[in-house]
């Protein structure tokens, strides 16, 4: 496990910067103030005792119009430099000033400061190169004071003497310069290199555990189990790994707010930490999701034990005054058992809790078979977006019979997807992973549009059918897909009852009030109303009574075995009743043989659907289907 720190490291480096600029400006102002107030007494001096003004007038000039700005410079940081080079050219001036008044024993008592004073502000390398600079241009000057006897006299060997020592002080100051600055250096680079130490600890931190719990993340995580896995091959034990998934916790997220779900987070990795103790690690690898790796090297651990152990989390708690209960789903894989490595391990047992939850189960063990059926699910997935996006699909349509007259009323479309690669996908297989996944509403969507515009092609041709289309039941509830439905009956401008919307039934055993003002909405737009798969799930007599519906479609399995099972034949019988019972039509799909057929008329069942009739087919292929059919039977009517 990695060391934790304190979150301090990174801000204790700001700061020691700001201090930094701090103590720059605190220098440059005292420096600003004491020259200004030397220039004012040299000024003084010079006026009252000297008996000379002029160079007190030039020193004072020269403080005014350099001093003032480097004070109003110094306020701000990213000016601090300028504000600095301002003292400089004062100091560098008003000795040149000197120099030239009062002759090189005067420019160099004044001078001398110089070379420290750019060494300090500018640091060795530039403030070498400003005393340089100053000692050849106050060395000219004291040349030319000499020449043109612009001070009192001096000798020749004064003026040499005099440069000498200026690069003597230069040399002075460069030395103590350089001996402070390595013994700040030394300290500095000590200070830097603890709060380097610091802030490796905190990003250390931050990279491999969670801010909120403080529980290994998932790259501290592969790292502890790829120890653990070692340790359990050189030892010969086995190790069990969990993957747990918090269910509904956007929800409570949203009811209790960030903060208190923070909390919440908290208290769930209190009760199952202390619940496992010492025999496992647990980590938090997504925001909902925790993993344990338990040690399974003693009789008194066992799998069994460990399954019970987490199923028995009870993870309830009192947010802020809401009762809070949080519901878990668990996938779990094994070593030596399902993967030799700590990535594949953590993939596998990812896997199986995602297994558990498509299959409305708290726990599930990894299963190969199970993970071959997930990622060819996944591999689906992918597919069929690419098909909805460039016209991979095709809707195929199957009669619908009137058993009294034999003629065919309507056509049920039902989708055909043919991958490039794959071939035939059965619908069976990608209606599900649509409906799972997301695109159920797109697909559905596409299909209504595809069905519509093939009716009105049909009426065109004379061809007078309804077309019944399928809406699966997260469709109904969708405020775009009614709207679309809506919007597509008025502009293709059909008449009443030319659209058939068949509803599942399993939509319809917990029937929302919503749900009913929907369907109620739809049949007053002239939809007519299917119940599909009648008999498959148990609706209640009392939503039948309530809901505005047309048809039931009694569901297949029992049609297909009419013919050979007494219970069927009468479960088809008391349907069929209890729609005429109801002023409802009664269809039956799955129609295969003329037994069967020959038993629904007997049974005054309405609409036939199914095999015997004819298969699904495309859209122009069951247009001469359909003529030829109606030309056959008006021809078997005339006989």
């Amino acid at each position: 496990m990695r060391p934790q720190v304190q979150n301090s490291a990174i801000p204790e480096a700001a700061v020691s910067t700001d201090f930094e600029v701090t103590e720059r400006r605190f220098q440059a102002r005292g420096l600003i103030i004491l020259f200004l107030l030397s220039a004012l007494v040299f000024f003084a001096f010079n006026y009252w005792h000297a008996g000379s003004q002029l160079p007190g007038v030039l020193v004072v000039m020269t403080a005014l119009v350099l001093l003032f700005p480097a004070l109003l410079l110094s306020s701000k940081e990213k000016l601090l430099v300028q504000a600095e080079s301002l003292i400089l050219w004062f100091a560098l001036i008003s000795s040149l000033i000197i120099g030239l008044t009062a002759g090189p024993t005067g420019g160099l008592s004044s001078a001398v400061a110089f070379p420290f004073l750019a060494l300090h502000l500018k640091g060795r390398r530039r403030g070498l190169q400003w005393s340089m600079a100053w000692a050849i241009i106050l060395f000219a000057g004291m040349q030319i004071a000499a020449q043109f006897s612009l001070a009192s006299a001096q000798n020749e060997r004064l003026l040499w003497q005099a440069g000498v020592a200026l690069l003597f002080y230069i040399g002075i100051a460069l030395m103590l310069n350089r001996a402070v600055g390595a013994g700040q250096n030394s300290d500095e680079a000590a200070a830097a290199d603890q709060g380097n130490k610091e802030k490796l600890a905190y990003l250390e931190q931050i990279a491999y555990h969670d801010s909120l719990t403080g529980l290994p993340n998932r790259l501290c995580f592969i790292e502890i189990l790829d120890k653990e896995i070692s340790l359990a091959q050189e030892r010969g034990h086995s190790l069990m790994l969990a993957h747990i998934r918090l269910q509904r916790m956007f929800e409570n997220r949203s009811i209790i707010g960030v903060e208190a779900s923070d909390r919440l987070i908290c208290n769930i990795v209190a009760t199952m930490t202390a619940a496992v103790g010492s025999r496992g690690v647990f980590a938090r690898v997504r925001r909902d999701e925790f993993v344990c790796v338990y040690r399974q090297h003693s009789e008194e651990i066992n799998a069994t034990e460990i399954i019970k152990e987490i199923l028995a989390f009870r993870l309830e708690y009192k947010i802020d005054d809401f009762a809070v209960q949080v519901s878990h789903t668990i996938g779990v894989a094994s070593f030596p058992q399902h993967a030799q490595d700590a990535v594949t391990l953590l993939h596998k047992a990812g896997q199986a809790m995602l297994q558990a939850q498509f299959a409305n189960q708290n726990l599930a063990f990894y299963d190969e078979k199970q993970e071959q059926h997930f990622v060819r699910s996944h591999m689906l997935f992918s597919k069929l977006q690419e098909a909805l996006r460039k016209n991979g699909l095709s809707l195929h349509y199957q009669a619908q019979v009137d058993l009294r007259s034999g003629t065919i009323i309507a056509a049920e479309a039902l989708m055909r997807w043919i991958d490039p690669i794959s071939g035939p996908v059965s619908a069976a297989e990608f209606i599900p992973i649509a409906e799972k996944s997301g695109l159920i509403k797109p697909l559905t969507l596409w299909a209504m549009r595809e069905a519509f515009g093939q009716l009105l092609r049909w009426r065109a041709e004379g061809l007078n059918l309804s077309v019944a289309i399928n809406i699966p039941a997260r469709c109904i509830m969708e405020g775009e897909v009614v709207d679309e439905l809506r919007h597509l009956f008025r502009t293709c401008n059909l008449p009443a009852g030319s659209v058939i919307l068949e509803l599942t039934e399993a939509m319809f055993t917990d029937t929302p009030a919503a749900l009913v003002q929907i369907v109620a909405s739809l049949h007053k737009m002239g939809f007519r109303l299917s119940i599909d798969d009648f008999g498959a799930a148990q609706t209640s007599l009392s939503c039948l009574k309530d809901l505005k519906i047309d048809e039931l479609k009694i569901d297949q399995v029992y049609i297909r075995g009419m013919a050979n099972d007494g219970n069927s034949r009468a479960i088809v019988q008391s349907t069929i009743q209890l729609a005429h019972n109801l002023n409802l039509r009664a269809v039956a799909e799955g129609v295969e043989n003329p037994r069967t057929e020959k038993l629904l008329q007997d049974m005054a069942c309405d609409v036939g659907q199914g095999f015997y009739f004819c298969k699904p087919m495309p859209a122009d292929v069951f247009s001469q289907w359909a003529r030829a059919w109606q030309i056959n039977k008006r021809a078997a009517l005339s006989a």
